[in-house]
């Protein structure tokens, strides 16, 4: 599956450091073999936030936002737990 890196996400994962970057990077590889099939990203854990945007985790303190739309998957942004609760509120 392809995935798209929207602007926002390369954003804001330039200001990580390079331990968080490749943690983000590892997921976004797993996330595109993996989705889609539920005993590869079972490990990904991801999970359904809305009708089609979905979060998947990337090490203990990040999470990848991102929208599965036909065939292409679009990872918006990368956000703590606590950020993604408070930007679902304002959606």
């Amino acid at each position: 599956m392809n995935i798209d890196l929207h602007p926002h996400l390369r954003k804001r994962v330039a200001k990580l450091s390079a331990a968080d970057r490749e943690l983000i990077a590892a997921c976004l590889l797993a996330l595109g073999d993996g989705f889609g099939n539920p005993h590869l990203h079972s490990g990904l854990e991801i999970r359904r936030l809305r009708k089609d945007m979905f979060e998947c985790r990337a090490g203990l303190h990040w999470r990848v936002v991102f929208f599965a739309e036909n065939a292409v998957l679009t990872a918006y942004d990368v956000m703590t737990r606590d950020e993604i609760k408070a930007w679902l509120r304002g959606f």
